[in-house]
């Protein structure tokens, strides 16, 4: 079983994507789920990120949290931590740095194990884009649009935010990429699921991809 929750964005403070995490949770068939918060994309500073670990316990989990820019921790310790988990939930910020600071700690395989093993990958903004194979970030000083190779768990362009003025760019240019380009909102997720592929809404509603994700052809 292999699943894949991406949510394109949202405020967590006021309980905008609390179903969807509800939906994600309860995926894992277990009524108290491990739990890892993979907050790399945020430089690891978890200030504030308190509301997230809340939502997720009300759903019955619990909660872990893996810091990858802790030189302490040795190649199996982010093994041990990734495979023990039920749900893994990457959370938002800088795409470029998740990458570079997963690649760069191997934690990236171990991602990859934790997806063939059956684990629940999710994640929201850069957290959802990193599980495809590519993600349109927003970077630099002057707040430019780049493409950032990501696990290539999925054959997608992905780009999250898309209502979003300055990441409209993404139809346009997703059409000089290898991949078809996947562009999610704010307040929903595409949920890959055994070869199943749908959408949810803030409802947690199950819809078809196309009702609530834009599909864009690379050509």
């Amino acid at each position: 079983m292999s699943t894949i929750a991406a949510i394109g964005g949202g405020r967590y403070d006021n309980g905008e994507i609390f179903p969807i995490l509800m939906h994600t949770v309860s995926l894992s068939g277990k009524q108290e789920p491990n739990l890892l918060y993979v907050p790399t994309a945020g430089f690891d500073y978890i200030i504030g990120d308190e509301v997230i670990a809340d939502m997720f316990r009300q759903c019955g989990c619990k909660i872990g949290t893996l810091f990858l820019t802790d030189v302490r921790l040795t190649e199996a310790d982010i093994r041990r931590k990734i495979m023990g988990a039920d749900i893994i939930y990457a959370g938002g910020g800088s795409l470029n740095f998740l990458m570079t600071t997963w690649k760069a700690t191997k934690a990236d395989k171990y991602f990859k194990e934790a997806y063939e093993s059956g684990k629940i990958l999710s994640g929201c903004g850069a957290g959802a884009m990193c599980w495809f194979s590519e993600g349109m970030d927003i970077a630099g000083k002057e707040k430019s649009p780049v493409f950032i190779d990501c696990l290539g768990l999925l054959p997608y362009s992905c780009c999250t935010e898309f209502e979003k003025e300055n990441r409209r760019c993404f139809e346009e240019k997703v059409k000089t990429r290898n991949y078809d380009g996947l562009a999610l909102e704010s307040g929903t997720a595409a949920v890959f699921k055994d070869g199943e592929t749908y959408s949810l809404g803030a409802d947690g509603k199950k819809a078809a991809l196309e009702e609530r994700a834009r599909i864009f052809k690379n050509s």
